[in-house]
This record gives structure tokens, sequence and C-alpha cells, in this order.
């Protein structure tokens, strides 16, 4: 069964029962995905949390304004765009691999 058959699981029920009872099947009701209640209480803890968001940007505490963060993230990016960016080559039928470690250009046969 694909995953698009449980979209219209009831429907196709439904037209089942239908055929075989001969009885009219009613309309199909589905809930939606939130209740009232939770739709309610996410307005309100989102009410309350906005206060202590707002002061945390205005003291810089988030982690948007953390420098090692950003240095990490930065190492990452330039890791990885060296070791992804000078690609995977076929030669002669094997695999070779080229890093581009500080620009040495050095490659691995594998």
């Amino acid at each position: 069964m694909d995953q698009g058959d449980f979209s219209q699981f009831a429907e196709s029920m439904a037209d089942f029962v239908q055929a075989k009872t001969k009885l009219n099947v009613g309309p199909i009701h589905r809930p939606s995905f939130l209740s009232t209640r939770q739709l309610g209480f996410i307005v309100v803890a989102t009410l309350v949390w906005i206060p202590f968001a707002i002061k945390k940007i205005v003291k810089g505490e988030t982690l948007l304004h953390d420098p090692k963060l950003w240095l990490a993230g930065s190492v990452f990016v330039y890791f990885f765009g060296f070791l992804f960016g000078s690609g995977f080559r076929e030669r002669d039928d094997r695999c070779c691999v080229r890093l581009g470690l500080l620009g040495s250009g050095l490659s691995l046969r594998l």
C-alpha cells in the first residue's frame, strides 16, 4: 500500500461498504489537526514567551550572538566546501577522490 492510499482510505472504505451492502454511507467528518484547546494553549504560551524572548534579544544572549557558534559554523562550511567542492571524479574506471586540502591538490586513488 502506498503512502497516498492512506489519504483516501476512508473514502475507499465507504465506497466498498456502499457497493457491498447497498447502504448509503454519510459524509466523512475529519477532525482538525489541532483542537481548540491545543490552539489556545499555543497562543497563550506564545504570548507569555514573547517578553522573555525580547529581553534575551536586547541583551544579546541568543545563539545568533554567540561568536563560538559562528566560528564553528564557518569552519564547518569551509571544511565541507573544500571536501565536496573539489568533487569526485572517475578516471580509468577507478574512483579518484581529489581533496583540496589548503590548495595542495592531493588526490587519492581507491
